[in-house]
């Protein structure tokens, strides 16, 4: 793209004007960029209030119009159909020229969700590559494939601008372009021979709601992640995008610590005005609150706090110094915190994973009479804290020597809020009210403003979402929450039957029996209601999943069958079978469930004889494994255990 500026620059410093500020355009339309074919495109941009705007395609558009007193400006262009030649794109106003190159007409989609959209082709480093990608990465020259990769943002307000480039598909740039999108527009590509363009917009761990504009998620019942009710959602991003709110000036005011130097971080980092002193044996708690556990719970618990906090108590020891005793930590409900003995730190758990039951404290930490323990706890989101549990203490082999009282001083020290923690000298009661929306991917909308609005309304055929994994804990508020991220985009691209096809969430577990999961049983069973809404597909994925990795690494199938979900329903492909069998109905004989599914194509098929996974309840509503088999294009089940069935399920 290249920006020509014909002000002489004087003239420029003379008038106090940035040159930045004369002419731009909207984020995605840059270089190498693919428009939608055969319709009317929207192109935007800002100029001076009240200039003159032109528009000139290599396609033979000329269009004129002016920048609004806000200096925005926005045009509808006709595109060709696709003809595979690079176009350019000439705007003009007031003397500045922007040319964009190296456009194709095409398909565009958006693509969206958390980590199984986000994962690239190259795969996560920790994890398993993309199945095939070591094939697929060096032949992957599809020059008429284009993705673009919208920067993360997160946002209290509407953004204007993404970060991001189109990348022309290459074995050079496909390893970061998302797998799924990439195998979604290589069978568009393929099947349609036309240019695809993808921009792909997603963040690993997000829940759905994040991506869902207020209006429609103010509507729907419940509580974010951190317990905030969703109909205070405007209310909270407006605090937070307010500087001279008292909620900002406040928090504005603290020292902080951003939370990446804490968690998983390699050394301890204070986070109380004290500092080190906190875990001294003579350190004055008089103003410190004595509770117990349980009340001390109660207050990590509080919907709208997160933070870190301390508690401490001193003991007797009459053992000797010189010998190996172990601590018994007992019950917990944290995960991330450090104990101090006597001023030592004797254990730090500040990095997410299962904790130790007990640890060997360091011979000659211990003295014998008085001494002091310190334990700081770091509350991420829920109740945290220690439980009260008899066997926690400080044992000589298989003896108690040490036993906690359930009374201990407590301190919060610090108020987690998105990056960081803020550092509090007198303790939760300085909060000021009412508190602003968190800056974090969990909050309500904040990824819609910062990584969706940019977007909008950028001329596109549909959307693909793979998401859910964040949500899959309470199935029946998805069915109001995933809903109200398709209306959210309808919406905003002013298209209430725009496509919008979807990836099932793909079984994960354990052991022999992966869908045993009765949390993505029931997810399963939320995402496929929504299909009652128009315009929607799902690809199936029961048979692509994982036994151990939420992550599966078999994308290309899910890739491809979104791309069946369009060819059929968007592009004519109408003898296709686009959709894997999705459950129909069932009827109960002779002490069976016979269950029929549509889509099933030239029929039902499994490689083993006897199916798996299926289960069936009778009058009580208890499930029992079940035997099922497929016969004459039905799947019929029975159990021993159930003469008289009721129902019947799968994972």
């Amino acid at each position: 793209m290249k920006l020509i500026f014909l002000f002489l620059f004087l003239i420029i410093s003379s008038c106090g004007v940035e040159s930045k500020n004369l002419l731009t355009l909207g984020s995605l339309f840059q270089d190498h960029m693919v428009l939608q074919q055969d319709t009317l495109v929207s192109i935007w941009g800002a100029a001076f209030a009240g200039d003159e705007v032109k528009l000139k395609t290599s396609w033979g558009q000329m269009i004129t119009t002016k920048a609004d007193d806000s200096g925005k400006w926005h045009l509808k262009v006709k595109t060709p159909k696709a003809d595979h030649k690079s176009h350019k794109l000439t705007v003009v106003s007031n003397k500045n020229v922007i040319e964009i190159v190296d456009i194709l007409m095409g398909e565009v989609w958006l693509a969206s969700g958390q980590s199984n959209m986000e994962m690239p082709l190259k795969g996560f480093p920790s994890e398993s590559p993309v199945e095939g990608a070591e094939e697929e990465i060096p032949s992957a020259n599809f020059p008429k494939i284009r993705m673009f990769t919208v920067g993360r943002k997160i946002a209290f307000s509407p953004q204007k601008q993404a970060s991001g480039k189109w990348k022309v598909c290459s074995p050079k740039t496909v390893r970061d372009f998302s797998a799924v999108g990439y195998y979604f527009a290589r069978k568009l590509h393929q099947e349609l021979g036309t240019p695809v363009g993808i921009l792909h917009s997603s963040w690993n761990g997000s829940p759905s709601e994040t991506w869902a504009k207020p209006d429609y998620i103010e509507n729907v019942e419940g509580t974010d992640i951190y317990g905030s009710p969703f109909n205070e959602t405007k209310k909270k991003l407006a605090i937070s995008s307010d500087p001279g709110s008292p909620f900002n000036q406040w928090i504005n005011s603290l020292e902080k610590v951003a939370h990446k130097h804490i968690i998983s971080a390699d050394n301890f980092n204070w986070l109380n005005y004290d500092k080190e002193k906190i875990k001294d044996q003579n350190y004055n708690d008089s103003g410190w609150k004595k509770m117990n556990l349980k009340s001390i719970l109660k207050v990590f618990g509080i919907n709208y706090f997160n933070g870190s906090g301390w508690i401490k108590q001193s003991f007797e020891f009459n053992g000797e110094e010189d010998e190996e005793h172990s601590f018994v930590l007992g019950k917990l409900k944290v995960q991330l915190f450090t104990i101090f003995i006597n001023g030592e730190m004797v254990l730090r758990k500040e990095a997410w994973g299962k904790s130790p039951e007990s640890f060997i404290i360091p011979k000659n930490t211990l003295k014998k009479g008085q001494n002091s323990i310190a334990i700081r706890i770091l509350d991420w989101w829920g109740a945290t804290g220690v439980l009260e549990d008899d066997k926690r203490g400080i044992y000589q082999y298989e003896n108690k020597v040490v036993g906690f009282s359930d009374e201990w001083d407590f301190k919060i020290t610090s108020f987690l809020m998105g990056e960081y923690f803020y550092l509090l000298k007198k303790g939760i009661e300085e909060i000021v009210f009412p508190i602003g929306m968190k800056e974090t991917i969990y909050s309500p909308s904040t990824l819609y403003n910062g990584m969706i609005t940019p977007l909008i309304p950028f001329t596109l055929k549909g959307f693909l979402w793979y998401q859910g994994e964040t949500n899959r804990g309470n199935a029946e508020q998805y069915k109001k929450l995933f809903p109200a991220v398709i209306d959210s985009w309808r919406d905003d691209w002013d298209n209430q039957k725009a496509p919008f096809y979807y990836v099932q969430l793909a079984p994960v577990g354990t052991g022999n029996n992966p869908l045993q999961d009765s949390l993505h049983a029931a997810f399963r069973e939320t995402q496929r209601l929504a299909l009652k809404k128009q315009n929607l597909g799902m690809a199936i994925t029961t048979d692509v999943g994982h036994r151990k990795l939420v992550h599966a690494p078999n994308k290309k199938p899910v890739g491809e069958r979104l791309a069946l979900w369009a060819l059929a329903k968007n592009y004519g492909f109408v003898d296709l079978v686009y959709s894997g069998p999705l459950y129909k109905s069932v009827h109960y004989d002779n002490g069976k469930a016979i269950v029929s599914f549509n889509h099933t194509g030239s029929g039902l098929y499994s490689a083993d004889k006897s199916l798996k996974y299926f289960e069936l309840a009778g009058e009580d509503g208890k499930y029992h494994t079940a035997n099922a088999i497929i016969k004459e294009g039905k799947v019929i089940v029975w159990s021993k255990k159930i003469k008289n069935p009721k129902s019947v399920r799968y994972g």
